[in-house]
């Protein structure tokens, strides 16, 4: 069974990978700073992703599962009005917005869930939501079920609607 406690260090280990990255990283967790994010949001996807991508393309098969099981429950939460206000309008954007939720850590997916304030308009990381998709497919030569338990899709945690 995946927990917090295994999931997010997968997460805080690939931006180790880029030590500039991280620190920038540290510092807008601290002060949520509107200019830093933009640069973060552009690197997670083509800085970071490679290093996550490896990362997950070390677990094995229940591993993974687990950890995409969970990684579309985090999503799942953050699929709420009161978040989507203060991000993106579209079903797509707003997706890809928690993706760079999730992507930036524990510590900015905490702050954003307690204070949906905090969120950004405009920042997105689609690659990094589907990447454990990938892998997943790359490694094992299928497609993964998605949505199996928590759909990701925006909108579909109704009572947060």
């Amino acid at each position: 069974m995946m927990t917090a406690e295994k999931f997010w260090p997968i997460i805080d280990a690939t931006w180790s990978k880029v030590p500039s990255l991280d620190i920038i990283r540290a510092i807008t967790i601290k002060t949520n700073d509107q200019e830093l994010l933009p640069e973060l949001s552009n690197a997670m996807e083509v800085q970071i992703l490679p290093h996550y991508k490896e990362a997950l393309s070390k677990l094995d098969k229940t591993t993974l599962t687990n950890y995409i099981l969970f990684q579309e429950k985090k999503l799942y939460q953050l699929d709420r009005q009161e978040i989507h206000q203060y991000t993106d309008g579209s079903d797509d954007g707003f997706l890809y917005s928690r993706c760079f939720i999730l992507g930036m850590g524990e510590a900015y997916y905490n702050m954003i869930d307690k204070n949906p304030k905090k969120a950004t308009m405009d920042l997105e990381a689609e690659g990094f939501g589907f990447a454990a998709y990938e892998v997943y497919e790359e490694k094992f030569g299928q497609a993964f079920n998605r949505n199996s338990v928590h759909s990701i899709e925006s909108c579909s945690n109704e009572e947060k609607w």
